[in-house]
């Protein structure tokens, strides 16, 4: 195992890491339980705090690069690039099961990036042990909300 994957994982990041997922969980319980109009109130919140969410972990992305000099502007540039997109697209897209695929795949995307950043001194060590799951939290709670509006024919 690389020496960077077994970094502990600073309290503020935990707290800070996790803390913006529960509003995914708390959307996909939502949306499963609760009666109109509360799941379509929770789409709409999650599509933004999903964006929302996507466009910070951009910016701490090219932070990262702004902040070490070892760190390549380049791949800080290109990492945060699909991001900021990805999350743009799930705000404008007419069709809600395609915005929470884009956040799904925003998610997915900033799981593998991140950690791979992190083990090549690219992010902070410690999001090569956050990133994954921490973000399987939100792509899982996610894949719930879409399961649901698939169902529902959305």
């Amino acid at each position: 195992m690389n020496r960077r994957s077994e970094v502990s994982i600073p309290l503020d990041s935990i707290v800070f890491g996790y803390g913006p997922m529960i509003p995914f969980v708390a959307a996909a319980v939502g949306i499963w339980l609760m009666h109109r109009p509360w799941p379509m109130i929770a789409l709409w919140l999650v599509t933004l705090w999903g964006a929302l969410i996507l466009s910070f972990i951009a910016g701490v992305r090219r932070g990262f690069g702004f902040g070490r000099q070892t760190a390549s502007t380049r791949t800080e540039i290109l990492t945060m690039l699909p991001y900021f997109v990805i999350a743009g697209l799930a705000l404008v897209v007419s069709s809600q099961l395609l915005a929470i695929a884009l956040l799904m795949l925003g998610f997915l995307l900033a799981a593998v990036l991140d950690r791979h950043a992190a083990l090549n001194g690219d992010a902070p060590a410690h999001f090569a042990r956050l990133r994954p799951p921490q973000f399987l939290i939100a792509v899982l709670a996610l894949a719930a909300i879409w399961l649901h509006l698939a169902l529902a024919g959305s």
